[in-house]
């Protein structure tokens, strides 16, 4: 009795090796036209796992099988790139966090199988996508306020590409608004911080031909530098502001703006002969017209007058009655001046 049972088993095994070695090539074309046809449907899932299938039958048939396990190798890593493309595709319909997450892990996935599968073709396209779809991730989380998580984000993006220039800029942004204690806009603390993020950015975007983020990058600090100086000139501390200013000119020096309130610190300050220098430079760039020139020639006028300079003084202030400066133009050519031209 014994005998039997163990002869029994022995024919079952043998049974269950016939049936694994009787798949043929046959087999594996078959597994293969299936996962063909359901990924030309748009079902991946069942795509790769017919190619899977396929795969497992090609290699195990040996030499006969190594022309499927050629093209079934070169299909995974598309059926793969095309899943994470549907999904992307339902992103871009929901704009949800979580499906943006989802879009990045099959990215994520596409990358994996590829190095698998020593793929060449869709696999640097998902590489580059993922820190593009991480950037955005970090983009949505800023709007949201929610900044720890967008800094953690757009810190993914830069090690997957430490070139990719705007993920720099993204990273400026939010030391801005992490620094922006009062929310008024203008940053508070931090400053160099949030400059070497924005030069960091400039750098790879010039090495990488981005001249729209070098440009942005280069705006923003120089606007940034401006609206701090301006400030720090308002409350009386005109030392700290010129320096602020002056800094504003390596990202603009023919930034009319920071030249006009380099006129007006260097008046406050009392370096008069500074503010003439100032506002002519200022003058020179100044692109607008009479009215957005008045402010300029109101310091010129301020400067020169101080130096006794009184006709200079009065041709100054002539050209600063325009806008919110015409009446204070007017009073000191009357009343302080009394120049000849005064109307």
């Amino acid at each position: 009795m014994k005998v039997f049972k163990r002869s029994s088993i022995a024919i079952v095994l043998v049974l269950m090796a016939t049936t694994v070695f009787a798949q043929t090539k046959t087999d594996a074309v078959k597994a293969y036209n299936a996962g063909y046809e359901e990924a030309k449907s748009g079902n991946y899932e069942a795509a790769i796992a017919s190619y899977t299938q396929a795969l497992t039958i090609a290699r195990q048939i040996g030499p006969e099988g190594e022309d499927i396990v050629g093209r079934v190798e070169q299909q995974i890593p598309a059926a793969y790139f095309n899943k994470a493309r549907s999904q992307y595709q339902e992103y871009q319909k929901s704009k949800s966090l979580e499906a943006l997450d989802a879009t990045i892990s099959a990215f994520r996935e596409v990358v994996q199988v590829g190095q698998e599968y020593n793929d060449e073709r869709v696999t640097p396209i998902a590489k580059r996508n993922i820190p593009v779809l991480l950037y955005q991730k970090s983009v949505t989380l800023y709007s949201n306020g929610e900044l720890e998580k967008a800094t953690e984000a757009v810190e993914k993006a830069m090690n997957e590409n430490s070139n990719y220039a705007v993920a720099y800029y993204q990273k400026a942004k939010i030391i801005k608004k992490q620094n922006d204690t009062d929310g008024d806009g203008i940053i508070d603390q931090n400053v160099d911080e949030l400059l070497n993020w924005y030069d960091q950015a400039i750098t790879k975007a010039e090495a990488t031909n981005n001249s729209d983020i070098a440009e942005k990058a280069r705006e923003a600090a120089h606007d940034e530098l401006l609206a701090v100086g301006t400030r720090q000139s308002e409350a009386g501390d005109t030392g700290t502001a010129m320096e602020t200013l002056n800094k504003a000119l390596n990202y603009d020096n023919e930034s009319a703006d920071v030249y006009y309130r380099l006129a007006e610190a260097s008046n406050k300050a009392g370096s008069y002969d500074e503010a003439v220098e100032y506002a002519t430079t200022a003058l020179d760039h100044e692109s607008g017209g009479k009215t957005d020139k008045a402010k300029i020639y109101f310091e010129l006028g301020y400067a020169h007058q101080t130096l006794g300079n009184k006709s200079v003084a009065c041709d100054a202030f002539s050209n600063a009655l325009f806008g919110s400066f015409k009446s204070p133009a007017q009073h000191k050519m009357e009343y302080e001046l009394k120049c000849e031209t005064a109307r």
